[in-house]
């Protein structure tokens, strides 16, 4: 095939030409698949499916009630370093001496590692 120089007038004519040939070769499989493809590229978006979204939200909210479940469970009694949190703060007005008391306290310590005081803490 002989392509003109571009700065020759036939020049985009001559491009046409090309374009149209090809065109005309394409076997009806692909065109047929050009067509479903462009079908698809302009139908309008479907909205997105909101029940995930709703499955997660659910699914959330039931972890939360049950571990407000088990935190609640009756007939638990607090842990000795509670009680002793409890008393010292009660006897003790000032905040320091708390602490240091909370400091020498073994108990505490001990109280602290356990699941118990996580539970105290999501309170």
């Amino acid at each position: 095939m002989n392509i003109p120089d571009p700065d020759h007038r036939g020049f985009d004519q001559a491009l046409r030409d090309v374009h149209a040939d090809a065109l005309a070769h394409v076997s009806a499989a692909t065109m047929a698949q050009l067509h479903r493809r462009r079908h698809a590229a302009l139908a309008p978006a479907r909205a997105p499916r909101r029940w995930p979204l709703a499955a997660a939200g659910f699914a959330s909210l039931l972890v939360v009630a049950l571990g407000v479940g088990f935190a609640l469970r009756p007939g638990d009694a607090p842990a000795p370093a509670q009680a002793t949190v409890a008393s010292t703060a009660a006897e003790n007005s000032g905040l320091e001496e708390v602490i240091t008391d909370l400091d020498q306290n073994p108990d505490f310590y001990v109280w602290l590692a356990s699941g118990d005081a996580d539970l105290l803490a999501m309170e």
